[in-house]
């Protein structure tokens, strides 16, 4: 199974700013005192070894991410991040038509669904994309959000076919050569996760999950939802302080992922669903603070790796 991050980023897009850029670029400058840059191998050893936070950037589109097993397509969710997606989907075949795929929704909080209206394969006759949500109204819920009011382009002036298969909580279903599974969690509204089986691997999607209880009882539930998983994409957007200062907004913490991935004998935990306020050191730092936990609980370092889930980011599970 290949999984590829078009959107990490959560509540909404946040493009990196001006003075961002030049704090890099001030920290890579400050870093290569004394080296000959004019040296093509020299400067590109000395950027191979900047760290993630200074010589990239975790990426501002909300959440969209895209699932392959052999041929088959699977994308979960469509924040802003589907727009990317498309654009290379283009070049993938489906800019001829006569390509399908499809997408398993979580939610429809704007930061899940905004990137819709602008994924150019659905523009395409001849493709075929099937929406699969326990969500029994999600056509007119996509319809609200581009009816004149909100957007100029209505759902109906996509040209690609557009089908809605229903998803029963709890129990498993067959799309194509994935099996998935959807449980609810805790987010304002009616939200989901989901567990994504093809035979050879398994992928859990667990954002925008809030969990107000550590203890055994109060997760066994998600414990065994997680249960040695290949790669968990958790919820991380707030970090401990801001979790306990914003109760029932839905979502989570780097270090409650570690505890629930590392009771769950999960392999990877990715930290996914960024806030828009929270700078890449931030974000690294919280996932130093995930890993000092496990440490701290006598956690095997090579137990579960632990990594931040940034836009662009392709992993093999």
């Amino acid at each position: 199974m290949i999984v590829k991050f078009w959107g990490t980023r959560g509540s909404i897009p946040t493009g990196i700013t001006a003075p961002q850029i030049r704090a890099k670029i001030q920290q890579a400058l400050a870093g290569a005192a004394g080296l000959d840059l004019a040296d093509e191998a020299t400067l590109n050893r000395y950027l191979e070894r900047l760290p993630f936070t200074v010589q990239g950037t975790v990426g501002g589109n909300t959440p969209c991410i895209e699932v392959r097993s052999g041929d088959q397509l699977l994308i979960i969710d469509a924040g802003s991040g589907i727009r990317l997606l498309g654009l290379d989907l283009m070049q993938r075949g489906f800019a001829g038509g006569r390509r399908q795929a499809d997408i398993l929704v979580t939610h429809t909080h704007w930061d899940h669904i905004q990137g819709w209206p602008f994924f150019p394969p659905a523009f395409i006759p001849g493709n075929r994309f099937t929406f699969h949500s326990p969500f029994a109204n999600l056509f007119e819920r996509l319809t609200r959000q581009q009816s004149p009011e909100f957007f100029p382009v209505p759902l109906s002036y996509m040209s690609a076919a557009l089908e809605f298969a229903p998803i029963t909580p709890e129990q498993w279903q067959a799309i194509g050569r994935f099996r998935v599974r959807a449980t609810r969690v805790s987010h304002p509204g009616e939200t989901y996760a989901y567990r994504i089986e093809d035979g050879q691997s398994a992928l859990v999607i667990a954002t925008d999950s809030e969990y107000k209880r550590a203890d055994p009882t109060s997760t066994e539930t998600f414990v065994d939802f997680f249960h040695q998983a290949d790669l968990l994409v958790f919820d991380s957007q707030y970090n401990l302080t801001e979790a306990l200062d914003k109760p029932d907004w839905g979502h989570s913490t780097p270090m409650m992922g570690a505890e629930l991935a590392y009771r769950a004998h999960v392999k990877r935990l990715a930290l996914f669903h960024h806030d828009p306020t929270s700078s890449d050191d931030k974000i690294w730092g919280g996932k130093e603070q995930a890993e000092a936990y496990l440490l701290r609980r006598h956690v095997p370092s090579n137990a579960c790796e632990i990594m931040v889930a940034f836009d662009g980011l392709e992993l093999e599970i």
